[in-house]
């Protein structure tokens, strides 16, 4: 099963990933000197945070996935290796992607070394590579995450030594292959291969950041849920470092977010350069221009600043607005109106969504007064907007003044938070808020 992440939230019920070729029923035409071989489906374990388990099983459909099953921060799927090259680049709320090469149950330090050991690792690293093992563990017998992976290490490093003499090094920077162990309750142990290598969120635009940057898969995550499309236009009028904002710019772009990295599967034996190189070329052919505007404020222009060099890494940052002023002084950006006559265009609304400060994640004044303006500032600035709030401050919510229409609950790193949809339509304004 997928194990912990260096991102708090990850999945952590055991996955059962047996590999199960799929019948071909094409036949090689009369030309074909040999038979066609039909590719090798496997079964995958790709994490997320809780909430965004539906929202990523709907993008692993879209990317050809078959047998999807949302889990518990985690969604099984099959599909080939091409479909798992584009998972990585493509997934948007995905932290990782793995898939189950052995499971068992060991009792004991002896059982788990010995079973670990039984895997023959030549076809998935060579003598001279490095590796790096991330494991957790929700064992009573098996308490140490660190001795488990020193346990796992010594394994793979004994066969190699036992085999040739030599041995492969152990590298987190630099691992030529990323495993995963992980134990449940009842000592079954799944070992996965980690085809992403670094997590998923780690995008490559983000270098420095204001204060309190929110994870790129969360970020994503909440534009996703809004339902931005970049068909309407879009701000978050406290952007701080400009996570929402980038990964907004990316969906309206329709920019695959892992154009600017690479992952772990590329330095596997088994990886076909031509294959990835036409599924890059695939996600480059899909990139448009954003048709409406995408607007990035914050108050302070240090921050501003800070954001716009994170978003110039995407590529995207002259197709997103800049303004840093105070949020009841901002206007909300109007749709742009086609050229031709389109009787489908919106003449007005969009989508605002923001992270404000609240007290556990930033310093602020008063907190209430902060999200009181917020309120004001939605009835008469933002009319037609739906706007969305991720905040970890109830007593702030009380404060905005508005009834929600949606309330989803989520974790921000450690922190429990509300993701609350506030539908800013005239005539349906409420002093304060029903709890």
């Amino acid at each position: 099963m997928p194990g912990s992440d260096c991102v708090s939230a990850e999945a952590r019920t055991q996955v059962h990933c047996n590999l199960q070729p799929v019948p071909c029923n094409l036949q090689p035409a009369t030309s074909t000197p040999y038979p066609v071989n039909p590719p090798t489906i496997k079964t995958y374990a790709i994490t997320t945070f809780e909430g965004f388990e539906e929202i990523l099983a709907a993008e692993l459909t879209a990317l050809g996935a078959s047998d999807v099953e949302p889990g518990r921060r985690v969604v099984m799927c099959k599909g080939d290796k091409a479909f798992m090259y584009r998972a990585n680049l493509n997934l948007r709320t995905g932290i990782r992607v793995l898939t189950e090469i052995a499971s068992f149950r060991a009792r004991n330090e002896q059982e788990m070394y010995d079973q670990l050991k039984a895997i023959d690792w030549s076809p998935y690293l060579k003598v001279d590579g490095f590796l790096w093992i991330d494991a957790n563990t929700q064992s009573d017998y098996h308490r140490n995450a660190v001795y488990l992976s020193q346990l796992f290490k010594d394994a793979i490093v004994d066969q190699f030594r036992a085999k040739t003499g030599e041995r492969p090094s152990v590298s987190k920077e630099d691992a030529d292959l990323t495993l995963n162990l992980h134990v449940t309750r009842n000592d079954e142990v799944s070992v996965s291969l980690n085809s992403s290598g670094e997590s998923l969120h780690r995008r490559g635009y983000r270098k420095r950041t204001g204060g309190a940057p929110i994870n790129e898969v969360l970020a994503a995550g909440l534009v996703t849920l809004s339902g931005y499309d970049g068909e309407v236009p879009f701000c978050d009028p406290m952007c701080g470092s400009g996570t929402i904002i980038a990964e907004a710019a990316m969906i309206a772009a329709r920019q695959a977010p892992g154009l600017n990295r690479s992952f772990g599967f590329e330095r596997w034996p088994d990886f076909d350069p031509a294959l990835w190189a036409s599924i890059r070329q695939e996600a480059r052919d899909k990139v448009r221009t954003p048709p409406h505007p995408i607007l990035a404020n914050d108050i302070d222009e240090l921050t501003l600043r800070l954001a716009k060099v994170s978003l110039e890494r995407t590529g995207l940052v002259r197709h997103i607005g800049f303004e840093s002023r105070p949020f009841n002084q901002l206007s909300a950006p109007a749709p742009r109106r086609p050229e031709t006559d389109d009787e489908t265009a919106p003449e007005s609304g969009g989508i605002l969504v923001t992270n404000p400060p609240y007290e556990v994640r930033l310093k602020t004044g008063n907190i209430e007064q902060l999200y009181e303006m917020i309120g004001d500032t939605f009835k008469t600035n933002w009319k037609g907007y739906s706007a969305w709030i991720i905040t970890g401050s109830p007593e702030g919510l009380k404060s905005v003044g508005l009834k929600s229409t949606v309330r989803i609950p989520l974790m921000n790193g450690p922190i429990e938070v509300r993701y609350v949809r506030y539908d800013l339509y005239e005539g349906s304004r409420k002093k304060k808020e029903d709890e």
